[in-house]
């Protein structure tokens, strides 16, 4: 990675937003992730079969919506440009044995290729390193040249002026204990007087429902008309019938979350303790499945549940930011969109356009 002016800690779609922004104002942005790929929960797990077809099914975000008119220019964009498809426009509701179909005709975006597409496509031309996990943050006084440098549990250590973190406010609060080790209060010393102060503690606020998920590649169908399925049962919330977002002839598959009050009553079970328990769910919902292979996944940080106000933070004292979809840029709650709004939202306010 060459100097940056910028240093962002996390590759998902709010990081991915901001630098693409910040790059384009003239800044030399460089990105950090601890994953192998870019997009954060915007996932797309890759299963091959014995016989040779790969399946791809979003095991995290499920789709994205685009109702502001930059999400909407970036989703329209991708289909004309062959990377993004309108995957479905309802979502079916199931209850006691019977799916009722909706009427909300909301566009509902998922690439062909998988979410992960999403945030491959802002990457492009970004100075990104993944498989890096950033373990703690210094402040460089005057005398090193000021602004900031991070470590990671690998050893490597790098310096910008400015830095941004785009990572769930758990591990915010984390990462910026790290600038005061040892000290109970939960804002640094070198926070205080400053916004960031304050928006510490906005963060220290913010809560999460966990998600299991699961992925189930069958050898047969589900006999369904619908896309998607809302589920009105004590374990899951939600079913996808992942090949109807790929193109014809993809082996059929199925993603499963489970709702955060079962997610979090078995939390620190095994993914191969819960599998079960999740397969029998979708089966007590559709019939027996024919299942040729199955995963099960843990989003511990999954959707906000308790936001914090506003789109994001930036603090031009200490050149210190963050964003994510546990922010508030509009009153649509989080999803996929609002993490990419926070971040163009801090890019404005760094560069001022």
């Amino acid at each position: 990675m060459t100097r940056a002016d910028v240093l962002v800690v996390g590759a998902g779609l709010g990081g991915l937003a901001f630098a693409q922004d910040a790059a384009r104002a003239g800044l030399r942005v460089g990105l950090l992730d601890k994953a192998r790929g870019v997009s954060g929960r915007a996932a797309t797990r890759r299963v091959t079969l014995p016989d040779g077809p790969e399946v791809r099914v979003d095991h995290g975000a499920r789709f994205f919506t685009a109702r502001s008119d930059r999400a909407r220019t970036l989703a329209e964009g991708g289909v004309r440009d062959g990377w993004n498809a309108v995957w479905t426009r309802d979502v079916a509701r199931w209850q006691a044995g019977q799916v009722t179909p909706p009427d909300d005709g909301h566009p509902r975006y998922a690439p062909p290729a998988g979410m992960s597409t999403l945030g491959r496509t802002l990457a492009r031309g970004l100075d990104v390193s993944t498989g890096v996990t950033v373990t703690s943050l210094e402040r460089l006084d005057a005398a090193q040249g000021g602004g900031w440098r991070v470590h990671s549990r690998e050893g490597q250590s790098w310096e910008a002026p400015t830095l941004i973190l785009n990572v769930p406010a758990p591990q915010l609060l984390a990462l910026l204990g790290t600038l005061d080790p040892g000290s109970h209060d939960p804002v640094p010393a070198v926070l205080r007087g400053h916004a960031s102060g304050e928006a510490a503690r906005q963060a220290a606020q913010v809560t999460y429902d966990p998600c299991w998920a699961a992925g189930v590649i069958l050898r047969q169908d589900v006999p369904a008309h619908w896309r998607a399925l809302r589920p009105d049962h004590p374990v899951l919330e939600w079913i996808a019938r992942e090949h109807t977002k790929r193109p014809d002839g993809a082996p059929p598959a199925l993603t499963l979350h489970a709702t955060p009050a079962w997610t979090r009553a078995n939390l620190e079970r095994t993914p191969e303790q819960v599998l079960p328990d999740l397969l029998a769910a979708a089966q007590d919902i559709l019939g027996p499945l024919d299942a040729a292979q199955a995963f099960a996944h843990r989003w511990r940080y999954s959707i906000p549940a308790v936001t914090a106000p506003g789109p994001c933070h930036w603090d031009a004292d200490l050149n210190l930011g963050w964003c994510g979809d546990w922010f508030t840029p509009d009153p649509h709650g989080p999803r996929v969109e609002s993490a990419l709004l926070s971040g163009w939202a801090l890019a404005r306010r760094l560069v001022g356009a």
